[in-house]
């Protein structure tokens, strides 16, 4: 009987609040409440020229919800272990698998943009430096 309850327990929660903590960490509100993520969260919505994105969309595979879900457990297990570590780099910067993500996802948001332009040796940033989060906003007007 206790192992039924548990189980009951576990498949509500899979079904009703599983969706609702996903939808939350996706939001850029949740990332910055235990990242030192502050300046770059406060450089994109202000003043970023894709302050409508939510970091997810940049920063997760967006083709794939294998991948997505996937990489969202790994970067965030990888995350909150840096964080509660202690070990948290003043610089932010993106992993090299990182950096690959989020050229990708640049490449499907403007595909007709870029369809004549060699991708696989240059990155977007390369040219369009304000899209970074340290060249956006307010950190580019100190």
């Amino acid at each position: 009987l206790f192992v039924l309850l548990i189980l009951g327990f576990l498949l509500i929660f899979i079904s009703l609040g599983l969706p609702h903590i996903i939808e939350k960490t996706n939001e850029p509100t949740f990332c910055i409440k235990c990242h030192v993520m502050k300046s770059e969260y406060l450089n994109q919505i202000k003043g970023g020229l894709h302050n409508n994105l939510k970091c997810v969309e940049c920063h997760l595979p967006m083709d794939n919800k294998f991948l997505f879900y996937t990489w969202k457990i790994v970067e965030g297990t990888k995350e909150i272990i840096i964080f509660y570590a202690g070990v948290t780099s003043e610089k932010i910067s993106a992993s090299f698998r990182n950096k690959e993500i989020i050229q990708n996802n640049c490449i499907r948001c403007h595909s007709q943009i870029v369809s004549k332009i060699n991708l696989k040796e240059r990155k977007c940033w390369f040219c369009h430096k304000k899209i970074t989060h340290q060249l956006t906003g307010l950190i580019e007007t100190l």
